[in-house]
Order: structure tokens, then C-alpha cells, then sequence
């Protein structure tokens, strides 16, 4: 027994010293500010659109995914999809779709395998057992990244980070590299929020730690031609939050809304006056979390627009809410999904050009939901306060 234990505590220690973040090397961007998405044209019409993405023939599971503009126009998004969570035929999917000015109905290509196991490991150079999580994201030299999940040994507690990218919006991709994020192995770090830019051209992209407890990191990175250089840090607060959903507010100040695992299920926020440098504890917010991952974006007149599941147990519903930062108002605009017994989750979003927010979010499990929707759109909803 004895013997047992000194394995355990070494065992704790080594994955202590691997999730620890890297000292000593400069950040990304020094000073650089957070780059504010485009204002939506002032007399724009409301629009709100809404679609799927679906193989054919249908996966049982499909979950977890991203989407961002391409380069040269038009969308990009990218899951995960097979068997079920974990399964060994669980592949990184991805598919496109043209610019659509207009505001129309989405029109997405069929979907692409991009990643799966057999790829990852030639890729790597290692074994990989399963993939999971994936981020996809534009850089400001046209690129795209894909920032994915590869699983080793055990579960999403013995994940590790990887990237490629593409220089012609998704058609093909370089093999993918680690992420160096730690002294020895980047073990336990996995990918689920949308990044933030800085004006720098830098990119923060949010991470999380699952191994000997959970919380929400940054890794700030640098696109260069061979790859991207990645520096971590860590948020503060607990080992009960994760999947930090990041938000600047100006070039400065930014808010985290923290997926809550902790008994107390509420949806948890931290804040940052220094560009994300250091933060403020998590503080509870008046939104129930059901352990469930939020998404969040600015608006241009500074509220804060959140996706997220309004229940302290399940996902059957997906939530609009708006939040005011200065005034800590909270109100739901609009429920987009409401079925007992069903899951409508890891929702994501983002700004495009034109100002317009685009929802992708797992949709009972099988499909991707896809909703467009303007500033117009939602300053109409009737808005019910949260208390």
C-alpha cells in the first residue's frame, strides 16, 4: 500500500508539473489591444436566419462545433462526429459555405473529414488513440487554423493540443503539430471557446485544464510560417470552472464567463483590466449552468450577448441573454431550442464582417444548428430580466 501511494503522489506530481504554465517567456503582443468586432450598419433591417449542417448518410453523434470566416469569403466550420463521445471513429469534420452578402438562407457544402486517429498519428509521429474538440479560426495573413484534440491513453483528462493550418480556406491542410504549452507534454489541455484577436495580429485563444481538477487557461499565439508560437497562462479561481468563453469590452478590459462544474451550478465571470493579464476571482452569476459550455460576444453598444443553457440540470433548452457589464443587468431574448429529454449544446459564436453574429451549436446531438442573426434582430426581442 505504501508503495501504491508514493505511485499516486508521483503520478499527481508529474501531471502537476505538466498542466503548470510556462514562466519566463515573453506574451504575445506586449500591450497589444483586443480587437472589437465590426458595428452593424445603422439603419440595417432585423435579420434572423437559421439552418443545418447534416451528413449524408447521417452520424450518430455529432457535437462540438466552431465556425469563422474564410480569407477570401464565405464560412468555415468544423466538428466532431462519429459512434459516440470517445469512440475510436470519431473524426475533426469540417464544411464551407460561400459569402452570402444578403443575409439569406446558408447554403454549406457537404461535409470533409479533416483529422481522425490513422491522420493524427502519422501527423504526430504517435499513437493516438481517439481525437476530439476542435477550434477553427482565421489568422490575418488568410490563413486558417485548426486547433484539435488527440487522446493518447484514458479520457479527456489525458488529451493534448495539436494544429495545422490552410492557405486555401479549408480544401487542404499541413499536417499537425504539437502544441508545446508545458515543461514536459501539453497533457489535460483541451479547446472549446472562441479565440480573440489583438490588434497586434496576435490571437488568444482559451483552453482549459481537466486532470486533478478543472480551470479555464489562456494560450496566446503567434502565427508564424512554420507554425504558432504558443504561451499559456492561467485564470484565477478554483478547480471547478473551465471552457472560459473570453469577451473584450474595449482595447483593455475583458470579462470570462466560466462553465460551472461545482455544486453550486451558476454560470460563473471573472474579469481582466489589463488585456487578460491578470483576473479578478470568479463571482456567481444570476444564471443557472448545468455544467455546460456558454458562448458569448460584444455588441457594439458594449452589452454582452450570451448562448447558453438556462437549467441547473440538462441542455433541452438554448438560451439568448443579454447582459449589460456596467450595469450587471442580465435579460433572455429568445429561447432557440425547447424539447424535454433532448440536448441542444456547446453553442459558439461569432462576428462576421458586416457586424452579424453567427450560432453554431450541437443540436440534439446529430446535427449542426446554424442561426444567423443582426444587432437590429436583437434590440427587437422582447427582453425578460434575470434575477
Amino acid at each position: 500500500m505504501h508503495e501504491l501511494t508514493r505511485r499516486s503522489a508521483f503520478a499527481a506530481g508529474v501531471v502537476a508539473v505538466w498542466g503548470w504554465p510556462r514562466e519566463g517567456r515573453p506574451l504575445p503582443g506586449p500591450g497589444a489591444a483586443f480587437r472589437l468586432p465590426a458595428a452593424p450598419a445603422a439603419d440595417e433591417p432585423p435579420l434572423f436566419t437559421s439552418g443545418f449542417i447534416d451528413h449524408d448518410p447521417p452520424l450518430a453523434y455529432v457535437h462540438c462545433p466552431s465556425i469563422c470566416e474564410r480569407a477570401a469569403g464565405g464560412l468555415a466550420c468544423a466538428w466532431y462526429a462519429g459512434a459516440h463521445e470517445l469512440a475510436a471513429d470519431v473524426a475533426v469534420w469540417m464544411a464551407t459555405a460561400a459569402a452570402d452578402e444578403a443575409g439569406g438562407a446558408t447554403e454549406w457544402a457537404a461535409p470533409r473529414l479533416v483529422v481522425d486517429r490513422r491522420r493524427a498519428s502519422r501527423d504526430l509521429g504517435r499513437f493516438v488513440d481517439r481525437v476530439g474538440n476542435a477550434v477553427i479560426f482565421g489568422d490575418d495573413g488568410g490563413r486558417l487554423w485548426l486547433v484539435y484534440v488527440t487522446i493518447a491513453v484514458g479520457g479527456w483528462s489525458g488529451s493534448t493540443l495539436n494544429a495545422c493550418s490552410s492557405t486555401d480556406g479549408g480544401v487542404t491542410w499541413t499536417a499537425g503539430r504539437r502544441l508545446p504549452l508545458s515543461p514536459f507534454f501539453n497533457v489535460s489541455e483541451l479547446v472549446r471557446a472562441a479565440p480573440v484577436r489583438l490588434d497586434s495580429g496576435e490571437i488568444v485563444l482559451p483552453v482549459y485544464h481537466e486532470c486533478v481538477g478543472k480551470f479555464p487557461e489562456l494560450v496566446w499565439l503567434a502565427p508564424e510560417a512554420d507554425g504558432l508560437r504558443a504561451v499559456k497562462t492561467r485564470l484565477a479561481g478554483g478547480r471547478s470552472f473551465l471552457q472560459p468563453a473570453v469577451v473584450p469590452l474595449d482595447g483593455r478590459r475583458c470579462l470570462t464567463l466560466l462553465r460551472c462544474h461545482a455544486a453550486s451550478r451558476r454560470l460563473m465571470l471573472q474579469r481582466s483590466e489589463d488585456g487578460g493579464r491578470t483576473w479578478s476571482t470568479p463571482e456567481p452569476t444570476p444564471l443557472p449552468n448545468p455544467d455546460a459550455s456558454v458562448a458569448a460576444v460584444r455588441l457594439s453598444d458594449g452589452t454582452v450577448l450570451l448562448a447558453c443553457n438556462l437549467a441547473r440540470e440538462g441542455r433541452a433548452t438554448l438560451d439568448l441573454v443579454r447582459f449589460d457589464p456596467a450595469a450587471a443587468f442580465w435579460q433572455r431574448v429568445a429561447t432557440l431550442d425547447d424539447e424535454p429529454g433532448e440536448r441542444f449544446a456547446y453553442p459558439y459564436m461569432m462576428h462576421d464582417r458586416r457586424g452579424r453574429v453567427h450560432l453554431v451549436y450541437t443540436w440534439k446531438m446529430r446535427r449542426v444548428r446554424h442561426v444567423v442573426m443582426n444587432e437590429a434582430w436583437i434590440r427587437g426581442r422582447p427582453a425578460e430580466r434575470m434575477t
